[in-house]
């Protein structure tokens, strides 16, 4: 299956064969990794059925972490939002909470979400194929977020499930200020695509981090090699 991804990747016209080799290095993880082993139905699909322009546009990068997180189109491959996106870069949100407050410092983040809920309305995939992130909600990304800060001992504070209610971003802010916490998090995707989704970060303040710190932050998310989740 690789060699046929390959071979319609090299065939693609107009894109650049540093472009090419990234997404076939990056494909052939995916395709390899136990970790992606529940994505390897819809990239299998995506294959034959011939998808190699939105192949490479999926795999050639890792979604950039920029303007306080991620945020594209929810999917599969390391350039779309999904969970392991989410979970790294919430690893690097504690590494570098970790950095800045130091390592015997208890550390908390408050984390809101909006009404987001993933249904391939662009028609990427497969309907009859499985697909991981088929459904998935803002809430789930932000369980998956506080799951993945609570096993590296942060303290996460997220609404009840089956809260009416969702927190906006002034009261996100407003919250982290309340509880004394060390920071949050948004999952939404602002005023992107309803299929797009992802995840921005906040100081203690409140506010996004400003230079040199939203840096310093990029910077620790592109150090996470694994994640540690309960």
């Amino acid at each position: 299956m690789l060699q046929i991804a390959i071979a319609g990747i090299e065939a693609l016209a107009g894109v650049s064969a540093p472009v090419k080799r990234a997404a076939v290095t990056n494909l052939k993880r995916w395709l390899d990794d136990v970790i992606f082993e529940d994505y390897r139905a819809s990239i299998v699909s995506m294959v034959e059925k011939g998808q190699f322009d939105l192949l490479v546009d999926a795999f050639y990068q890792v979604i950039p972490f920029g303007t306080g997180g991620r945020r594209g189109p929810v999917g599969v491959g390391p350039n779309r939002i999904n969970p392991w996106t989410i979970a790294t870069s919430v690893q690097g949100h504690v590494g570098y909470l970790r950095g800045r407050f130091g390592d015997g410092h208890p550390l908390s983040v408050v984390i809101a979400y909006d009404v987001r809920a993933y249904n391939d309305r662009r028609g990427h995939y497969d309907a009859a194929v499985a697909l991981p992130v088929r459904g998935w909600t803002s809430r789930d990304f932000a369980e998956l977020a506080a799951r993945v800060y609570a096993a590296n001992g942060v303290v996460a504070h997220i609404q009840p499930r089956g809260e009416a209610h969702y927190m906006s971003t002034p009261e996100l802010a407003f919250a982290i200020r309340y509880l004394s916490a060390s920071a949050g998090l948004n999952v939404s995707a602002s005023h992107n695509h309803p299929d797009d989704n992802g995840g921005k970060f906040y100081n203690h303040l409140g506010g996004q981090e400003i230079p040199p710190d939203d840096e310093a932050l990029v910077n620790a998310v592109a150090l996470v090699g694994t994640v540690e989740t309960i």
